[in-house]
């Protein structure tokens, strides 16, 4: 777990710093982008739900765009509360995606056949599905199950670690933001201590001279 140090050579406030402006980049571009397709993503031939889902997506976007910067200055500034609400956010999604991801490696999983069989008609009948790319060639029911099986196999088992490793790392990296808040707790509450040996308080009854 992070304690003064975040990948095991950063700095804590540096490694939350890193962490925020990272977080800021990729939800910046994921608005820009979604700004950019508005027109497209939101077309009548998807339906009204796109439109919902559209702007579902956009106000999460935003929202963790905002905290991102609120981590950025927190950071910077050493502001116990902008660290807070990035904190709470960070983990917020953190957890969206742990059950995201792997809700749907597990629904792939679960529905491995339908997807190798769908896969084994497409090559078995090229012309059925328009141009594609063995160029029009039908492959036999052994060959094109045989490919569908191996591919779908291999993308399990590829998808399988890239959920793991990609939320073990958001998961790190928000212990790391959450050990960088309690710090400045910590921090927070050292000075209030000094402040008041600073100015300490005369017992009741004592004479003033």
């Amino acid at each position: 777990m992070p304690g003064s140090t975040c990948c095991c050579c950063i700095p804590i406030r540096a490694g939350v710093l890193i962490i925020a402006i990272l977080s800021a980049i990729y939800y910046i571009a994921v608005v820009a982008v979604l700004a950019i397709h508005k027109q497209e993503l939101v077309a009548p031939d998807f339906g009204p739900r796109a439109s919902i889902c559209f702007w579902v997506v956009m106000a999460i976007a935003v929202l963790y765009s905002l905290s991102s910067l609120f981590g950025i200055v927190g950071g910077a500034a050493k502001h116990r509360g902008m660290i807070n609400i990035f904190k709470g956010l960070y983990w917020l999604m953190a957890i969206l995606s742990l059950l995201a991801s792997f809700g749907l490696w597990i629904f792939m999983m679960v529905n491995r056949d339908d997807s190798v069989a769908v896969c084994s008609d497409f090559l078995q009948h090229p012309g059925s599905y328009g141009e594609t790319f063995t160029g029009g060639i039908a492959f036999t029911k052994a060959e094109a199950d045989d490919f569908c099986s191996t591919r779908m196999r291999n993308f399990l088992i590829g998808s399988g670690v890239a959920v793991f490793l990609g939320n073990f790392i958001q998961i790190y990296f928000a212990c790391a933001i959450s050990a960088y808040a309690s710090r400045l707790k910590r921090t927070n509450q050292h000075h209030k201590l000094r402040n008041l040996e600073d100015f300490p308080v005369e017992p009741l009854g004592k004479a003033h001279y």
